[in-house]
């Protein structure tokens, strides 16, 4: 089955450091600018997406004091936005090891490593970590889906099951787990039904969304030995995507496979 993301839990990590109080205290004993006060610069170059700024003045502050989380998480998020990416993992990587029990350290390190390809079991431990520091965390259970699913992990559903119902009955949400239940159709009886209901779920909360449809019609045409119902949703699909050129190599495809059911 195609994986198609929509709106997920990627919320700029940003929130998880400048959801706390934005006033850092710190001291100092001679004329150069208070740390403190360096901190909340680059905060509010981040928030006003000046990010060549706020990674300029965080490295300030880190010149001081190498191992200030706040400043390090800040780098990061400003050397993930200027495209530096293997920088805003490094500054990630040194914020949580230097702090196991911080929220924004942990959370922004998995959030990395999350959209580093093949490094989704990577990204589970400080994930776990940033969910102990912030039990319920909606963003934090997001991600551990969808790294544990694309690692085929036993306990996938139970970070689903954790997450507010609201969240939970969202198209993006319930489409992950029909891929998770499909991926998993050999270890359960019941998975290819729990797959099809969470993608009629999805569908019926999104019935305009091209991936959703085309993943219905995936799943009607390969496990459920549905072509004539599948073909529905293939046609949908293309007026879906007429619009969108960089979806013609999919396109293509799904009129071959059209052609090919009739």
């Amino acid at each position: 089955m195609k994986k198609v993301l929509g709106k997920t839990a990627r919320r700029l990590a940003l929130g998880a450091l400048l959801g706390m109080p934005l006033m850092f205290v710190a001291g100092c004993s001679d004329s150069r600018t208070p740390t403190g006060t360096l901190l909340n610069s680059a905060a509010d170059a981040a928030r006003g997406g000046q990010w060549e700024n706020a990674g300029k003045t965080a490295l300030k502050v880190l010149k001081r004091e190498p191992s200030n989380v706040n400043a390090l998480v800040l780098h990061a998020l400003a050397s993930e936005k200027l495209g530096r990416d293997g920088i805003a993992l490094e500054s990630a990587r040194k914020a949580a090891e230097l702090h196991p029990d911080n929220y924004a350290a942990q959370y922004t390190l998995g959030r990395l490593l999350a959209r580093k390809p093949g490094a989704a079991a990577e990204a589970i431990l400080p994930l776990e970590r940033a969910l102990k520091a912030r039990p319920g965390d909606v963003n934090t259970l997001l991600l551990l889906g969808q790294c544990s699913g694309k690692i085929n992990a036993d306990n996938t559903i139970n970070y689903y099951r954790m997450l507010p119902l609201e969240t939970l009955a969202r198209p993006e949400v319930q489409n992950q787990i029909a891929i998770y239940y499909v991926a998993r159709r050999g270890a359960g009886r019941n998975n290819l039904e729990l797959a099809f209901k969470a993608l009629g779920a999805a569908y019926k909360a999104a019935p305009d969304n091209p991936g959703i449809v085309l993943n219905l019609a995936l799943f009607l045409d390969h496990h459920a030995r549905s072509g004539a119902r599948a073909a529905g949703f293939y046609r949908r699909y293309l007026v879906l995507t007429e619009h969108n050129p960089e979806l013609n190599p999919t396109r293509a495809q799904v009129q071959a496979r059209m052609r090919a059911i009739q």
